[in-house]
Order: C-alpha cells, then structure tokens, then sequence
C-alpha cells in the first residue's frame, strides 16, 4: 500500500512536468481519463511486482519498464513528434531520480536507525522537493523548453534523446535508494554525477539554442540579400516605367491621331478595336504601385512575376503606409515568407484554373492586419503542431517559425486555417 501511494504521488508530479513542457492536443477531461487508465496499469503492476517478484533480480527493469507505460499516455495526450515525447518523457524521470539522490543525500546527514523511518522521510523529502519544483516550472522553464522544442531540428532532437536515454539508464542502473543507505562519502559522489548531469543538460541546450540562433541569422541573411536584389530590380522596374512613359508621350499624339481619323471617318468599330489593341499592349501591363510601403510592394511585384509566369491568379488588396512602425526585415520576414509558401501549394496544384492567391492588408488602430487565401492540393505535412513544407532540405518549416516568433515580438496574433482546397494565414501585429 505504502509502495502504491508513493508511485501514485510521483506518477501525478511527474505527469503534471510533461503537461506543462510540452502542448496538449486533447481536452482535460480526455487527458485525465486516459491517465487514470494508465495510473492504474501501473499501480497494479506494481503491486503484482512488490508481491510476487520483489526479490527477483529483474524486479528493477521490470519496474522500469511498467513506468514506460507511461508513454502510451503521453502519445495520445500530446501534440509534438514521438522523438520530442520520450525525450521529454526521460527528461522528467531524470530530473525526478535527480530530486530522489538530493533527497537522499539530506537525509544521510541525520542518521535515522530504523529502515521504513528512513524511507519514509527519504520520499516525503522527494515528493516535497518535485512539488515545490512545479511553479518554478510554470514560470520559468516552460517556455523556454517549448520554443527550444519547436525550433529544434529532428537530427538534433534524435542526439539528445539518445542522451536522455543513456542518463537514465546509469542513474537507475547505478542507484537503489529503495534498499540501500547513502553514507556521506558515496552521498558526496552523488552530488557530483548530479551536478555534472544537470551542467551537461545546460551545455546541451544552450548548443540547440546557438545552433537555432546561427540558423535565424543565416535565414535573415538570405531574407536581407533577397530584400536588396527585389529593390533592385523594383528600381529597374521603376526605370523602365519612367523610360515607357516618356516613348508612351512621345507615341500618344500618333495614337490619337489614327484615333480621331478614324472617328471623323466616322469608322467607330474600327477605332473601337484599335483603342482596344492599344489598352492590351505591354505597356498597360506595366504594374503600378501595389503599396505605399516600399519594403512590401518590392516584395509583392517580384512575387507577382512569378504567379504570373506560372499562370497563377495573384491579387492584392493592400493599404499598409511606408512610415509603419514594424521593422522592414521583420516585415518581409512576415510577407515574403507567406507568399512564397502560397506560390509554392499553387504550384502542387495540377488545374491551372484553380491557382490563386488572394492578399488583403489594412491599418486598423495600431494594428496591422494580413489575411492571405490560397489554393492548394489538400497535402499537408505537420511534424507536432508544427506545419512543414513540403521542402526536403534542412530546416525545413523555419519559415514560419520565424512568422510565428515575429508575431509574438509584437505582440501579436497567428493563425493557420485550411480545409480540402484552400489554406488561409490570418496575421495581427501590433505597433505604437
């Protein structure tokens, strides 16, 4: 019974770490329930263990094992891939044996003669300890743990949970504080394989950050030279309409002199249709200002040149002002990363009648507010809660991973809708 109430405390304490690491996809009531299923395998087998093979050598991997169950939980319950639950999964126990060797180390300061006292103590000081760790979870791990989580590449969460794995396997391979003192001496040692796991584990995710770091600089590298050569071909294009516009007034008078001709020859269908011919000639197809915001209507006049060339209807609808007070690398970030994607589900798309990209922006208060619709073919590929591309190279998908961060640091809002046909990106950003 002892054996049971102990496990239950720790199975909910242990539990509640992964719930506040990593992003449920199911209700409360279904992730209690599936629990509850779960805890009782656990306890049961426990108390077959404990009755029938306590004295097995096989009683602590099996006892391991048993606690494993525990992932069949933390599947149905959780969003992110299977290799990020049972790192985050291992993690927990590790942090949990970590606790138990502190816990021990404490309690071998004061000699205690009688072994159940001892052990009492010893998991009251544990459950205490695991406890008291949760709101500093809450508060100040938790998302950090997650953003690392999200950003992190599955070649770099495959190393880690290797590591994770080999951890705990020397921690419960090397401790058995159930049957076993601690002396100060071997408690000592302890403190030093505590302190060099917990070292080891910052060492590891600050090299994620920095390897997540150097991959958003190298992106914004990219974005900023894209960000030039759309400028510089923005002024070749604004050169070019300026020289158009001058052959356009030096043409114009001829032009309407074969007009009026025509017209006081009183030969109207045939002026109608030279007049026609002239509206449908290149130099109407020129395209003017999409938006006052230079940083944007770069973007968009270069992107609208490739819907064109893969026969995909491209329509704007924009009023963003150029002295908005969002920074231009977060904004093309932001824009081009949203179109490009839609141009790339378009062009999955077999029918070229159903391409298109529909792109509505507008001010409202200190908001700006994007809503982009595009056709697609229905595929979606999602690692977690996180939406990929179809793109095959590493780092796939940090394209809107970047959106979603320059969103929060306005404070703003993302979503992500789709259905059978369309994809929709509704964004709120927020300035003053």
């Amino acid at each position: 019974m002892y054996v049971a109430i102990i496990t239950s405390f720790i199975l909910f304490i242990d539990f509640a770490y992964i719930d506040l690491l990593l992003n449920r996809k199911r209700s409360i009531k279904y992730s209690i329930f599936i629990f509850v299923i779960n805890y009782l395998i656990i306890i049961f087998g426990c108390f077959i263990l404990s009755t029938f093979f306590e004295d097995s050598i096989y009683y602590k991997y099996a006892s391991v094992f048993l606690g494993a169950t525990m992932f069949i939980t933390i599947y149905l319950v959780f969003e992110e891939s299977i290799l990020k639950k049972i790192f985050t999964m291992f993690t927990v126990w590790i942090l949990s044996h970590i606790i138990l060797i502190i816990s021990s180390y404490i309690i071998s300061l004061v000699y205690i003669e009688d072994y159940n006292l001892y052990t009492s103590y010893l998991m009251s000081l544990r459950i205490f300890i695991q406890s008291a760790f949760l709101p500093l979870i809450y508060l100040y791990i938790r998302h950090p743990y997650k953003k690392m989580l999200e950003s992190a590449s599955n070649d770099i969460i495959k190393i880690i949970f290797f590591y994770s794995i080999i951890i705990f396997l020397f921690l419960n391979n090397y401790y058995d504080f159930y049957n076993d003192r601690v002396d100060l001496y071997s408690g000592v040692n302890s403190l030093l394989n505590v302190i060099i796991i917990i070292l080891s584990y910052i060492v590891v995710f600050i090299a994620i950050r920095s390897i997540n770091k150097n991959m958003e600089l190298e992106y914004k590298f990219k974005i900023i030279d894209t960000q030039v050569e759309l400028q510089k071909q923005n002024y070749k294009s604004l050169n070019k309409a300026i020289e158009s516009y001058y052959e356009l007034k030096h043409e114009i008078r001829h032009h309407m002199l074969v007009v009026k001709s025509m017209i006081d020859a009183k030969n109207y269908i045939a002026a109608s249709e030279y007049m026609e011919k002239l509206t449908e000639s290149e130099i109407s197809k020129n395209v003017g200002i999409l938006c006052k915001n230079f940083t944007v209507d770069s973007i968009l006049k270069y992107y609208m040149s490739i819907a064109r060339k893969n026969d995909i209807d491209f329509k704007v609808n924009l009023n963003i002002p150029e002295d908005i007070n969002i920074d231009k690398l977060d904004l093309s970030i932001v824009i081009g990363n949203c179109v490009k994607n839609a141009i790339e589900a378009c062009d999955n798309i077999k029918d070229k009648g159903k391409k298109y990209i529909n792109i509505r922006a507008e001010i409202k208060g200190f908001q700006l507010i994007v809503k982009i619709k595009n056709s697609f073919n229905g595929q979606i590929i999602k690692e977690g809660n996180i939406i990929k591309t179809s793109k095959t190279e590493d780092g796939h998908g940090i394209g809107l991973i970047n959106i979603r961060n320059i969103v929060e640091k306005y404070n703003g809002y993302l979503n992500i809708k789709y259905d059978y046909n369309e994809f929709e990106v509704d964004i709120i950003m927020n300035y003053n």
